[in-house]
C-alpha cells in the first residue's frame, strides 16, 4: 500500500508542477475540461472530473480503501456558485460505487451501491488547479444490503 500511494503522490505532483509551470500566462479561470488529480480519504487514489459545462460535470475515483481493497466510484454532478467568493463552489449529485472487501463491501465479492454526494470545490486562481472536499452516504446493494460514507479531499489539474 505504501508503494501505491507514494507513486500515486510523485505522480501527481509531476503532472501538478508541469501544469502551473504552463499555466503562468493563462488568464483567471482558464481551466479546460478535463481534471485529474489525487484524492485522500475513501477511496485514497486517483480523481478526475469532466465538465460538461459550467453546471454541470461527471467526477470518480478509483483507488484504494482501508484494508488494501479495490474502491471506484463514478458520479454525475450539478454545480453552483452560491458565495460571493466566484472561485468557491458547491456540487451535488448522485452515482454508483464498486469495490471489494471489508469496509461496506462486506466479504471479498465485487460489490455494488449507489451514492449521494455533496462537495465544495475552490478554483486556485491564475493555475488550472482546484481543491475539492466531498461526503457521500452509500447504500450498498450486492452481495449485501449495507449503508456507509465516503470522505475526500483532493485536487485535480484541469487541460
Amino acid at each position: 500500500m505504501r508503494k501505491t500511494s507514494l507513486s500515486i503522490g510523485v505522480v501527481t505532483l509531476l503532472i501538478i508542477g508541469v501544469a502551473v509551470c504552463n499555466a503562468q500566462n493563462r488568464p483567471q479561470y482558464a481551466q479546460g475540461r478535463m481534471g485529474i488529480g489525487f484524492v485522500l480519504g475513501e477511496p485514497t487514489g486517483i480523481a478526475w472530473k469532466y465538465r460538461i459545462d459550467p453546471a454541470h460535470a461527471v467526477d470518480g475515483a478509483i483507488g484504494i480503501s482501508p484494508y488494501n481493497q479495490f474502491r471506484m466510484h463514478v458520479d454525475y454532478l450539478w454545480q453552483s456558485r452560491p458565495f460571493e467568493e466566484r472561485n468557491l463552489a458547491v456540487h451535488y449529485g448522485a452515482g454508483v460505487a464498486l469495490g471489494s472487501g471489508r469496509t461496506y463491501f462486506s466479504s471479498r465479492e465485487v460489490g455494488f451501491g449507489i451514492r449521494g454526494v455533496v462537495g465544495l470545490n475552490y478554483l486556485i486562481r491564475n493555475t488550472p488547479l482546484d481543491l475539492f472536499l466531498e461526503a457521500a452516504p452509500i447504500i450498498v446493494l450486492t452481495p449485501t444490503s449495507d449503508m456507509g460514507a465516503d470522505v475526500g479531499f483532493g485536487a485535480r489539474v484541469y487541460f
